[in-house]
């Protein structure tokens, strides 16, 4: 049974975060304004923001117009591809706090480990980066910093240089797609994993193997694949077209999945795209 039955957990530096999340994805542009108004609506007051300005503009003009306080949201905003390097991250995190209408976010993350613009320099770039991070979560603009797409060598090397440790990793994870050496690496080291879905997940939702267990669980297939993640103790971070559809991730905290099923739903086939090398892609 998973250690994550509530819907918030902590961090490793005491801030509690929601374990249910709404990823903000950038394919959506500006209709990620509607979206998180919908989102917000069916309960969820913890939002994954994608590092283009449009959609943390989109955001942050939601916010507003929905008049939650803010202290009630948990916002997390990325570093995008192109301005890695200490100035570059530290320049780039005060234009993000513009765009998203507030003087603070509760969780910064490197959005990707090894850019193929800094290829040439990784080492010397993804240290200064870091700090970056860190000097962000001294001066109290983050309450959380952590990272996303890291694979376990690039948790590694950060913790090798790092004065403070990531708070989570953010990985793709789901039936079929297990990433278990990355997701043993972050737990080794009391980083927090948060999982997602590909963008493109609908061949993985409408799987035959997702239906058996959405009927045996008597649930939908989107439940499913949020409580997989919740079985690995990982905070789940969902996406939906519509209401009805995200208020069937909610439906994660009504049922277990047995541990048999949890090693069925590991082995599954993978529907989703193959692994991402982030030392070799072109972006």
């Amino acid at each position: 049974m998973s250690q994550i039955d509530t819907k918030e957990i902590q961090l490793h530096n005491g801030v509690v975060i929601p374990t249910l999340g709404y990823r903000v994805d950038k394919n959506h542009g500006e209709n990620n304004y509607e979206r998180i108004l919908s989102a917000i609506n069916v309960g969820f007051r913890h939002f994954d923001i994608s590092p283009e300005s449009i959609t943390e503009k989109a955001a942050g003009r939601a916010f507003q117009d929905s008049k939650v306080n803010r202290s009630e949201l948990f916002i997390t905003a990325k570093l995008d591809n192109d301005n890695h390097g200490y100035q570059q991250a530290l320049r780039e995190f005060d234009h993000t706090l513009k765009r998203l209408q507030t003087d603070y976010v509760d969780l910064f993350l490197i959005n990707w480990p090894n850019p193929s613009k800094y290829r040439d320099t990784y080492e010397e770039t993804a240290i200064e980066t870091w700090k970056a991070l860190e000097t962000i979560y001294k001066e109290g603009k983050a309450r959380a910093i952590g990272v996303a797409n890291y694979e376990a060598r690039h948790i590694e090397f950060c913790l090798e240089q790092s004065e403070i440790a990531p708070m989570v990793n953010q990985a793709r994870i789901y039936p079929g797609f297990p990433f278990n050496d990355n997701l043993y690496c972050a737990n080794e080291h009391n980083i927090q994993t948060e999982a997602f879905l590909p963008p493109m997940n609908d061949v993985i939702l409408n799987s035959n193997e997702l239906a058996i267990f959405a009927n045996k669980y008597h649930t939908t297939p989107r439940a499913i694949a949020t409580r997989y993640h919740l079985e690995k103790d990982c905070i789940s971070l969902c996406s939906g077209k519509n209401e009805d559809e995200l208020r069937q991730c909610f439906e994660a905290f009504n049922f277990d999945i047995s541990d048999t099923d949890m090693k069925f739903l590991d082995a599954m086939k993978n529907y989703g795209p193959e692994n991402i090398n982030p030392d070799t892609c072109s972006f």
